[in-house]
């Protein structure tokens, strides 16, 4: 039913005509502009507190120079330095699957005569 246009559809609404009537438009013109003006005023929002003022001679509060990080590393370092993280897990993984971590002994040979076999299979019903 998904691939039929609409209208065509039995449980489809019928369709409204495309163009709205003038009073309908004005009342969403006024809706748009109401909400448009109260839209600011819900943002309107401050603090309780005294504001500092910035002291006088001063451009900037707080420039890029009083906080420097005290660990940085330029972008060729830190992929050097993630890179070989990468490398060093990887390989460390490989290295103790293949030398540090136990190898499963082989799987016994099969017995073609099945002596160990038992006569009834233990999970057949009993019809008597």
């Amino acid at each position: 039913f998904w691939l039929k246009p609409l209208g065509v559809c039995s449980d489809s609404p019928p369709r409204l005509p495309r163009g709205r009537p003038p009073a309908m438009a004005l009342l969403m013109t006024l809706r748009r502009t109401r909400a448009a003006v109260q839209r600011p005023m819900a943002r309107l929002y401050g603090t309780s507190l005294p504001i500092p003022n910035v002291p006088e001679g001063t451009a900037t509060v707080f420039h890029s120079r009083m906080q420097t990080p005290k660990y940085s590393l330029s972008n060729p370092k830190w992929f050097a330095i993630f890179f070989a993280m990468n490398l060093g897990v990887y390989f460390g993984h490989y290295f103790y699957l293949r030398f540090m971590m136990r190898q499963n002994p082989p799987n016994p040979p099969r017995d073609p005569a099945n002596t160990g076999a038992p006569e009834r299979h233990m999970h057949t019903v009993d019809d008597e």
